[in-house]
């Protein structure tokens, strides 16, 4: 797919703003891609309260309190990352939904990486029921891969909504 799905988004968002359901998100490989999209929706003020971009290292440890040894350990693009960057999401502000992204959108050949080009790493705490998913794309236009990852992160969420609209009735 090569463009965003907003037609899913729009009903994220709508259910987002109708429960009163805020959202706070910490991006590495999309680099504030999914915090963009979020914000084009037309009621994001409502529940969009905004992220951390955390590209280099140095914000992951020192804003969302990555352990050293974790991104050493496993690195940086890991699903282990990704689930730490959630979690010291939590400690910056309250929010219902959390959302953590990390991967490998462009070959690097100077770091050892546990991660191929075209892996996404996703983490999200919906409600406190959480979620950690890996994808492994095919395509490995750094371009693609953002919007591979933004819309699985819509999915997601919808997924989330309709199993919470269908829990409540």
């Amino acid at each position: 797919m090569d463009y965003v799905d907003t037609t899913t988004l729009d009903f994220v968002g709508k259910y987002l703003k109708d429960n009163n359901l805020k959202v706070f998100v910490g991006e590495s490989m999309t680099g504030g891609f999914l915090g963009s999209v979020l914000s084009l929706q037309v009621d994001s003020g409502a529940y969009f309260l905004g992220g951390i971009t955390c590209y280099d290292n140095a914000v992951k440890k020192s804003v969302l309190h990555v352990d050293e040894q974790s991104i050493a350990h496993f690195s940086a693009e890991s699903p282990e990352v990704t689930f730490e960057m959630l979690e010291g999401l939590k400690k910056i502000i309250a929010a219902d939904v959390y959302i953590a992204i990390t991967g490998m959108a462009y070959d690097d050949p100077s770091n050892e990486h546990a991660a191929s080009v075209g892996d996404i790493f996703v983490a999200i705490s919906f409600m406190g029921i959480h979620m950690k998913k890996t994808l492994h794309c095919i395509d490995h236009d750094p371009a693609q891969l953002y919007i591979t990852a933004v819309n699985h992160v819509i999915l997601e969420l919808n997924q989330f909504v309709l199993h919470n609209s269908l829990g409540a009735k």
